[in-house]
């Protein structure tokens, strides 16, 4: 077995068979695990005298811990990335599961990449029974299909920017009320002739060179777009988030601590909290998916929570989806749940 950093040592056969029995029926009850229970559970013949021996001794090794108020123990968080990093098995998504993800993206018959998304945060919440997040790929990277203006206002001008891959941004901008319709024709179709087909961050850079000239000579809306192009063609660090579950941690044992439960949900309010949560992780499986467990997510009030994340890609873009819940998660399951999630986005997608 690899060897896990904090941990002084591997575990020998009957360590890890006790770990691994203590993990799983803690998993399955959230109440601390006894030797006794154990020593029904344990595939090996081992005495509850011999199982308590082995507990003391994970628990020296910092894998367990034993709460105040049981004789039992529980897994701590150095204990969960051992089971992420040398334990854990890959698992079958199940049919249910996947007929549930799968119909809800089916569903979407007329809409954008939004609507996709928005069903799959739907869908991953209620498999989970956790806090379900998709972000949609970063835009910078995005390459423009098309620019379209309407006026919506007086004095109002909706600039939309299509995107290759069916992503859609509006922008408002303030116009003089005296604008002419052939003169928002005529900026659209000069726009299009000379920025279609470039990354966002490439037009937003350019823009004024591709514009030269023509911006000035009596075409105010054009020279407009060139002086707002760091508005219109901001490169977003993140697009839409699409967060759905929230109310989840209510039933989860572990956030028994109202104040604490809301502190969370409060948190997950950030978008650079988020953004950073789901893709930075401690732990990779081989199959791309990263976990971070209790402090690693670097947020003081998640230090009892656990994020599953993995990406996706829609063409030139990369997005994110996962979960977060308490750090007594199925790490098995869910990985492979979150995996298959963007695995079907993808497809869904490119179909």
């Amino acid at each position: 077995m690899s060897h896990v950093p904090g941990l002084n040592r591997d575990l020998n056969e009957r360590e890890r068979a006790v770990f691994t029995a203590l993990l799983q029926e803690y998993l399955f009850t959230a109440r601390a695990v006894g030797s006794r229970t154990l020593s029904k559970r344990l595939a090996m013949e081992l005495s509850p005298a011999t199982i308590r021996n082995v507990m003391a001794d994970l628990e020296e090794l910092g894998l367990l811990q034993q709460p105040h108020t049981s004789a039992g123990r529980v897994p701590t968080n150095l204990g969960y990335g051992l089971y992420v990093d040398a334990m854990m098995e890959r698992v079958e998504v199940g049919q249910e599961e996947r007929q549930t993800i799968m119909r809800a993206l089916e569903e979407v018959a007329i809409g954008g990449i939004n609507d996709v998304l928005d069903r799959t945060s739907d869908a991953l919440a209620r498999t989970s029974a956790l806090i379900a997040v998709v972000l949609t790929p970063q835009l910078a990277e995005g390459i423009l299909h098309r620019i379209d203006m309407v006026r919506i206002a007086s004095g109002r001008l909706m600039v939309i920017l299509t995107i290759r891959n069916g992503f859609v941004r509006n922008i408002l901008l303030n116009i003089a009320s005296t604008l002419e319709d052939a003169e928002i024709d005529g900026a659209v179709r000069v726009l299009n002739e000379r920025l279609a087909g470039l990354k966002l961050g490439e037009v937003r850079t350019s823009i004024a060179r591709r514009m030269a000239g023509i911006a000035q000579q009596g075409r105010p809306l054009l020279k407009l777009v060139v002086d707002s192009a760091d508005h219109i063609f901001r490169e977003d660090r993140v697009g839409e988030i699409h967060v759905d579950g929230a109310s989840n941690v209510f039933y989860q044992p572990d956030f028994a601590d109202l104040d604490q439960t809301r502190a969370v949900i409060e948190v997950l309010e950030d978008r650079d909290v988020i953004l950073h949560l789901l893709n930075t992780g401690q732990h990779q499986t081989e199959h791309g998916v990263r976990i971070s467990i209790g402090e690693e997510t670097g947020q003081q009030v998640l230090e009892g929570c656990s994020v599953v994340a993995a990406s996706y890609s829609i063409g030139d873009t990369e997005g994110t989806l996962g979960v977060i819940g308490p750090t007594r998660m199925n790490y098995a399951h869910l990985s492979s749940l979150v995996k298959f999630a963007a695995e079907a986005v993808q497809l869904r997608v490119e179909t």
